[in-house]
């Protein structure tokens, strides 16, 4: 049996407990503003013209199009650019923070939130156009050259997956630009880029693309933005309604012809 409660004591008590409940919702909707009012990281290696830092501002295709998404979501976001690795790792354990451009891939899938894709590509095996000796007629064909990787780069796993060696058919570099310095100089027979990256390489040491050539067809698919995994599910949510609007409006295409 309910203990007697007066009426009066009934009445401050029903509006004791509405007063509370509209209390945890104002709580609740602070809190949510809250988080969207913080500002994001978005980090990032240097691989132009995707994204690269020229006169202390990080520039690039992937950067000007990840900065759009989060303008059309009205979130905050401020942009770094480190080594891959480094980049890799402060997006898996850092709160607020974003690594961009990233392959989705089978063994990333849990590690990150995603957004995206954000920017389409194709990638290639290339070599140099006077290497006449090389002839690749299959994927099989290129265990017998050497290929310059970049170290952290998930094509590096979709090749030991194959049976490519690191060291032997595989040679890992720092980054873009010493990947396509090894290549040229003849350190290794083939390299891997696409239809973005392998023009700027070409261009920094003094090169072009009528110096190299399509070897093989590796794939086509998409850039991502990877989120850590505790952004929240409405952050990346909206990102990605930004990101479909941005990938709708024809300011990608603008993007791109801005830097190619």
């Amino acid at each position: 049996m309910m203990p007697y409660m007066c009426p009066c004591h009934y009445l401050y008590w029903k509006k004791y407990s509405q007063l509370c409940r509209v209390a945890i919702c104002l709580c609740m909707v602070v809190l949510a503003n809250k988080a969207s009012a913080e500002t994001m990281h978005a980090v990032t290696e240097p691989l132009a013209p995707v994204h690269f830092e020229k006169d202390g501002e990080i520039q690039g295709i992937a950067t000007e199009i990840v900065r759009a998404i989060f303008a059309e979501a009205g979130l905050p976001v401020e942009f770094q650019i480190y080594p891959w690795n480094r980049a890799y790792q402060m997006a898996l354990n850092s709160d607020n923070t974003f690594v961009y451009t990233i392959n989705r891939t089978p063994q990333r899938e849990s590690l990150f939130k995603w957004i995206g894709p954000i920017l389409g590509k194709e990638v290639r095996f290339y070599k140099l156009r006077n290497r006449d000796d090389i002839e690749i007629n299959s994927f099989a064909d290129i265990k017998k050259y050497t290929t310059a990787v970049i170290l952290g780069h998930s094509l590096i796993e979709k090749f030991l997956d194959q049976g490519f060696r690191e060291g032997k058919e595989l040679i890992t570099t720092a980054n873009k630009r010493v990947q396509m310095k090894v290549f040229l100089k003849g350190r290794a027979d083939l390299i891997t880029g696409n239809q973005f990256t392998i023009l700027a390489a070409l261009q920094s040491e003094g090169y072009t693309m009528d110096d190299i050539e399509p070897a093989y067809f590796i794939s086509s698919g998409g850039y991502y933005l990877g989120a850590n995994r505790e952004v929240s599910d409405a952050i990346v949510e909206k990102l990605n309604r930004a990101n479909d609007k941005i990938q709708h409006s024809g300011v990608v295409e603008k993007i791109i012809a801005k830097y190619m």
